[in-house]
């Protein structure tokens, strides 16, 4: 039994209320973040400058498009409220500038996270391609068909097999690759996590960042399998879910970012130093005995830190 479709009118109310509040929480979370930054700056940290400018690009995207989509939404029940049609007539005009315009912002989102994901992948891999080519190829793809949407969008009157085909092997390869590189950095920390324990360095220091990573990507995936599916099923409700994704994006990014460097604080001040890609290590204590007769060259002992003194 199909589910009844959800009117298009109850659809864009929807829609826009539930982007502003996605975009409160996010604009409450971004200067979090910056104030963070600023923090760790000043104790004498170097945070890294792509992802800070990576950031800045996602908050001003995700302004822009809950701004657009205000505007919409006033032109569509005010300007349009007793034309023929009604509101519809106005909103569900996927050719006009103000939906291309709102395309083009979701689409640079879209890339702009899946980007530094990627980045992540690379920089966690101690900055090695060969981890991150499948990623930057569906990276690519990706790209592709986010242009392809877009200027199909804008020279259509409607949605057409040629248009919905490029939309859900865009929404296709989205979770494809938030999946690919949410595993990839996973793998690369519990990696890391086994061989700590070779050296008796703490067990567990980097399960909480595994956790960080899977929790924090796990709405924007979970979100992105929604819109393919119901994009697939031609449903209205995806509507609701693509204003959603905009500042799901950067709520993702911006966690992620906060956790982590919060996490890095708490390390710091416990005496931890060092990384491994952005995650701090804890610092490992070499005993050194020198005797002072003569005699042969001085003895170097490392006990891996475990506080013992040789000789």
């Amino acid at each position: 039994m199909a589910l009844p479709q959800f009117p298009l009118e109850n659809t864009f109310i929807v829609a826009a209320w539930l982007e502003t509040c996605l975009y409160g929480i996010y604009f409450s979370l971004f200067w979090f973040s910056v104030y963070i930054n600023s923090r760790w700056t000043r104790n004498g940290h170097r945070p890294s400058q792509v992802m800070f400018v990576s950031s800045i690009l996602m908050f001003a995207v995700a302004t822009a498009h809950v701004a657009m989509s205000c505007y919409r939404m006033i032109r569509g029940f005010v300007d349009f409220g007793n034309a023929s049609g009604g509101p519809v007539s106005f909103l569900a005009v996927i050719s006009h500038w103000t939906h291309i315009f709102n395309d083009v912002l979701f689409t640079i989102q879209i890339l702009l996270g899946d980007a530094m994901a990627v980045y992540r992948c690379w920089i966690l891999w101690n900055r090695d391609y060969k981890f991150v080519i499948l990623p930057c190829c569906l990276l690519l793809v990706s790209l592709v068909s986010g242009v392809k949407v877009c200027t199909g969008v804008a020279d259509a009157s409607g949605f057409d097999t040629t248009l919905s085909t490029w939309i859900t092997l865009s929404f296709s390869v989205a979770v494809v690759q938030n999946i690919i590189t949410t595993t990839l950095m996973a793998l690369r920390l519990w990696l890391t996590e086994r061989k700590s324990t070779r050296f008796r360095m703490d067990s567990g220091a980097f399960l909480p960042v595994i956790r960080i990573l899977v929790e924090s990507a796990a709405l924007y995936l979970f979100l992105e399998i929604l819109l393919l599916a119901f994009s697939s099923l031609n449903y209205n409700v995806q509507y609701i879910l693509l204003d959603a994704m905009t500042p799901v994006i950067g709520i993702t990014f911006g966690l992620i970012t906060v956790r982590i460097i919060l996490r890095s604080q708490n390390q710091s001040s416990h005496g931890r130093v060092g990384t491994i890609g952005s995650m701090a290590l804890r610092r490992i204590a070499m005993d050194i005995t020198i005797p002072l007769e003569d005699g042969p060259d001085p003895k170097i002992e490392y006990d891996g830190g475990s506080g013992n003194t040789g000789g």
